[in-house]
């Protein structure tokens, strides 16, 4: 009776991490959020063209937002006059994974 209570309880851990690993393999997004580590400079992420998580004071950080795997664009801006602070990157996204981007002076 102990054997088959210890059998069911490691099933049900099991099952519980296996589906948990499921949902990361099938899971057809990636997440991103946005950090100012600028000490003095107020800037926002450029993201494929739109502006992700408004004006970024120094030290904040955005929530995550879910997008598309593959190649996307991003730009650091300053807020105040829209003047680029980095070149283009072009960040690859897997699916299922998360990434923090930093801006940095």
């Amino acid at each position: 009776m102990r054997k088959s209570i210890k059998f069911l309880l490691v099933l049900v851990v099991f099952l519980f991490f296996l589906n948990g690993c499921i949902e990361d393999l099938v899971s057809n997004s990636a997440y991103v959020r946005f950090r100012n580590d600028s000490a003095t400079k107020t800037v926002m992420a450029v993201w494929d063209g739109v502006s992700m998580g408004g004006n970024l004071a120094p030290g904040e950080i955005t929530e995550y937002y879910e997008q598309n795997p593959g190649t996307h664009t991003l730009v650091w801006k300053r807020a105040s006059d829209g003047k680029a602070l980095t070149s283009m990157g072009y960040p690859s996204l897997v699916s299922g994974k998360y990434y923090t981007y930093p801006y940095s002076d």
